[in-house]
């Protein structure tokens, strides 16, 4: 489970930090285990300038989160929440056809077996779709043509 790609992004996460005159955000809890992320994301159009992540978790929650982000920085939204969908699925252990797409988010496919971890390896990608979701209500898609 704890595969070297996934240690390298919990030592070392990218993205980390306040992401300043972001569009929107979202943030999630885990109240099991106290894991707790705010993703930020700053949108121009339809594309997602910047990403970051706050706040604290497993080293599986932080991984993931360090994987977000430079997953989506420069995705268009709709990519972004397609995205968010595949590793879905591949934390069900239904990983989607093109896996070498992935990158390093195929290091997530080990926490499938470990259901009690998946959860934890969800909280920052259900952070990123409520910030989307926020981003994409009248008043913030306003702000988010700049």
């Amino acid at each position: 489970m704890y595969q070297d790609r996934i240690l390298q992004h919990y030592r070392a996460p990218h993205g980390r930090g306040a992401l300043e005159g972001a569009t929107a955000e979202g943030s999630r809890k885990n109240p099991l285990c106290g894991d707790e992320f705010r993703v930020s994301i700053a949108v121009a159009y339809t594309r997602i300038r910047d990403v970051r992540f706050e706040g604290r978790g497993c080293s599986i929650s932080t991984a993931s989160a360090s994987m977000l982000t430079d997953a989506v920085r420069g995705a268009d939204i709709r990519e972004a929440r397609a995205l968010i969908e595949r590793v879905d699925r591949l934390l069900q252990g239904d990983p989607p056809g093109d896996v070498a797409s992935l990158g390093d988010l195929i290091a997530l496919a080990g926490v499938a077996p470990y259901p009690q971890r998946v959860g934890c390896a969800r909280l920052p990608w259900y952070a990123l779709r409520d910030a989307l979701d926020a981003c994409e209500t009248p008043a913030a898609a306003q702000g988010s043509l700049s």
